[in-house]
C-alpha cells in the first residue's frame, strides 16, 4: 500500500540470485548462532509475492548454521482474506512446531505479510508460539485509501487504513504478549511509507537506504534480522 509506487512490487514476485548475489552470500559472515535455544523461522511474503522471495535470506541463514527444516516459507493467496491467511498460517506454525519439536517459532514478514501473521499472534494463540515477530517494510498501520494495486480484492479492502481489519488489529494493545516485535523500515522505500510501518510497543528501526523489494535480500538487513532472532 503506497501512494507512490506500489505497482513495482507486482512485477517482482521473486528475487533472483545473480552471480554478484552469490558472491555476497559467501562473503565473511558473523559467527554462527548456537543451535540450543534457537527457534525455527517462518517467512511470510507480501502482496503478489511468493515463497521464493525469501530464497536469498533463507540461504544466508543456512550459511549461518540453520538447517533447512528450521526455515519455512509460508505461501498464501495475498489478494484474498487476510483472516483466512492467518488461519492457514496458524496451521503452518503448528506443523513446524510438531516437525521440529520447538516450543516457539520466529516470524519474518515482508510488506503485506505482516498483517495476517500479526492477526495470528493477536487473535489465534500466537502469543504462546511466537518468540520474535519481524516486519520488513510492512504496512502495519494500513495503506492510504485508494493506493492498493489490487482494487476490489478482499486483501486490499482489509489492508487499508481505517478498515475494520486494521482497526481491530491495532485496537487495544497492537503488540500483545511476551512476543518481541520489531519493524524495519527504509527511508528509500517508495512502496510503503515509514509511518505506516511503525507499531506502538515494537522496536521500530531504520535500516538505511534499501528499496522495498530488496528488504528481503539486502545483506545489511539480513544481519539485522539475524541479530534480532538470535539475540
Amino acid at each position: 500500500m503506497s501512494r507512490r509506487n506500489w505497482r513495482t512490487i507486482m512485477r517482482r514476485s521473486a528475487v533472483p540470485i545473480t552471480l554478484a548475489a552469490v558472491a555476497a552470500l559467501l562473503s565473511p559472515a558473523p559467527a554462527t548462532a548456537e543451535p540450543d535455544g534457537r527457534e525455527p523461522i517462518v517467512f511470510v511474503h507480501g502482496l503478489f509475492g511468493s515463497t521464493a522471495n525469501f530464497d536469498t535470506m533463507s540461504l544466508r541463514f543456512r550459511l549461518n548454521g540453520y538447517a533447512r527444516s528450521e526455515l519455512v516459507a509460508f505461501g498464501y493467496d495475498s489478494t484474498g482474506s487476510l483472516v483466512t491467511a492467518a488461519n492457514q498460517f496458524a496451521a503452518t506454525v503448528d506443523r513446524v512446531l510438531a516437525e521440529t519439536g520447538a516450543a516457539k517459532v520466529d516470524v519474518v514478514t515482508h510488506s503485506l505479510g505482516g498483517l495476517p501473521s500479526r492477526w495470528y499472534v493477536k487473535f489465534l494463540g500466537g502469543t504462546e508460539t511466537v518468540d520474535d515477530w519481524i516486519s520488513l517494510g510492512g504496512p502495519n498501520q494500513g495503506g492510504e485509501p485508494g493506493t492498493c494495486p489490487a482494487p476490489g480484492t478482499v486483501a486490499c479492502e482489509q489492508a487499508t487504513k481505517g478498515s475494520a481489519f486494521v482497526t481491530e488489529l491495532n485496537g487495544g494493545d497492537p503488540t500483545p504478549g511476551a512476543v518481541s516485535y520489531t519493524t524495519f523500515s527504509s527511508r528509500c522505500d517508495t512502496v510503503v511509507d515509514n509511518e505506516w510501518t511503525v507499531l506502538d510497543g515494537a522496536n521500530n528501526a531504520d535500516v538505511g537506504c534499501v528499496s522495498h523489494t530488496n528488504l528481503v535480500s539486502d545483506r545489511t538487513v539480513f544481519d539485522r534480522v539475524r541479530q534480532t532472532v538470535t539475540g
